[in-house]
């Protein structure tokens, strides 16, 4: 919270310009008072259930009752689905602002469950021993009692043991989630595929390991079946969906289809013709989302027409991410990614055609000192010359290079120098300042950085 202190009703800030209870997003809302004299909010909305302590402190968890977040003051926790945790934490104005993050292991994780639970289950003992006073209820006290306690009950009774069994389920049934575009980090997830088809690109190693498969309809099926079971309540917190893993779109056109059919039949999508679609819309709604995005490679799989990829869009298909890298064909022979700028283009061009938002991915750093001028004289040339307008992506992502990994041993043997993380900076600058879209509409430009995503 922005501001603890209480009104002069008692009541618990959200800002300092209003108390919890006018959040509009908490349609539910209960103050009480602790044995201890703490004020705690428990607040329901849509999407989660909060509790907001006196102390700066406050613990979010999903419909489900998983523990998802924790916030105080200046620092954030966010738990995965996987059991893992990013930890952010605001730089003072001596530090240069802006924030630093960094993915702490189940050990980590382990730890705020743990303290999480204490608090929370402290809540929910004298709740239930009717020690608690109650000191505010949004519409009423016995109305809120009656939304929030189920699952109050269920977020104390959330401890590492229950973490942990639900992260088995978890990875049950997803095994991982690698890596997902920026704006779909919320999305739920569905794997039509595992792995990567290709997989001997020099600078990835997020599947490494894995074996390359390719669901058909029926093993889709039951994966979509398992998922929704798995998420449940939580499904009315995620907008979008993504079809996974890094090649869904090679699927046979036939298989895909039906893939999307099957999808149609358990969640609700926007029409074809529905270009805006509004939070108000999905928002607090387990069935409904904002459509299906995917990566795509445009050298793996029988290219698309632009039929078949308007057949797509109509089932609901509406954002495709493609991992660009670079506009310097020399640099992607050294990358050993066998793409080629003429295929970029015609497939760029097949999707807007077939009304598909399209994103575009950068590797900054990639091929050190030696590529860099060619590198982003030839993507900015490339993306300008592409039909990117607005609602478009171009996502800029520093290169991760992985000790003993196959880049980090290529580099080594051709003495390639890497970038510093200043002059990747530079460099993503030179590349935003060769960048001249605006007369079509600029796309959103945004860092795309792999290193802290977790799922």
């Amino acid at each position: 919270m922005n501001e603890t202190a209480l009104t002069e009703q008692g009541e618990l800030r959200y800002q300092r310009d209003r108390p919890l209870s006018a959040v509009p997003g908490y349609a539910v809302g209960l103050q009480l008072t602790l044995a201890s004299g703490e004020a705690v909010y428990v607040a329901l909305s849509a999407t989660e259930l909060v509790l907001y302590f006196q102390k700066q402190l406050a613990i979010h968890f999903d419909l489900e009752a998983r523990l998802v977040k924790v916030a105080e003051l200046d620092h954030y926790w966010r738990r995965s689905l996987s059991h893992w945790v990013v930890f952010s934490r605001k730089r003072a104005a001596a530090e240069g602002g802006g924030l630093d993050r960094v993915v702490l292991d189940e050990t980590e994780a382990d730890r705020l469950v743990r303290e999480s639970n204490a608090a929370v289950l402290s809540v929910w003992q004298e709740v239930e021993a009717g020690k608690a006073t109650f000191t505010l209820g949004k519409p009423n006290i016995p109305g809120a009692l009656e939304r929030i306690t189920p699952l109050l009950r269920r977020a104390a009774a959330f401890d590492v043991v229950t973490a942990r069994r639900d992260a088995s389920r978890f990875a049950a049934i997803y095994r991982s989630v690698a890596v997902l575009p920026p704006n779909e980090y919320n999305a739920l997830v569905l794997q039509a595929t595992e792995g990567c088809c290709y997989n001997h690109c020099a600078f990835c190693q997020l599947y490494k390991g894995v074996h390359f498969h390719a669901k058909d309809p029926a093993e889709f099926g039951e994966h979509l079946h398992s998922v929704i079971e798995y998420h449940g309540a939580s499904l009315a917190a995620r907008r979008s969906l993504f079809l996974g893993e890094a090649n869904a779109l090679t699927i046979p056109q036939r298989d895909l289809v039906a893939d999307l059919q099957l999808i149609r039949e358990h969640f609700e999508l926007p029409a074809p013709e529905q270009t805006q679609v509004d939070a108000g819309w999905w928002l607090g709604r387990a069935n409904r989302f904002d459509g299906i995005g995917s990566f795509l490679d445009i050298f793996t799989g029988t290219p698309r027409s632009v039929a078949e990829w308007t057949e797509l869009h109509r089932l609901g298909l509406r954002r495709v991410y493609i991992g660009m890298e670079s506009g310097s064909e020399d640099l992607l022979q050294w990358l050993r990614k066998p793409a080629t700028v003429p295929g970029l283009t015609r497939t760029v061009t097949a999707l807007k055609d077939a009304r598909l938002t399209v994103a575009v991915i950068v590797l900054l750093g990639a091929g050190g000192r030696q590529f860099a001028e060619a590198h982003v004289r030839e993507t900015a040339r490339v993306i300008n010359s592409l039909p990117l307008s607005r609602g478009d992506y171009i996502y800029l992502s520093p290169l991760v290079i992985y000790p003993g990994g196959q880049y980090d041993a290529i580099a080594l043997q051709e003495s390639i120098t890497p970038l510093t993380p200043a002059e990747i900076d530079a460099q993503e600058q030179e590349l935003r300042a060769g960048l001249q879209l605006a007369r079509r509409g600029n796309p959103y430009i945004a860092r795309y950085d792999l290193e802290t995503f977790t799922y």
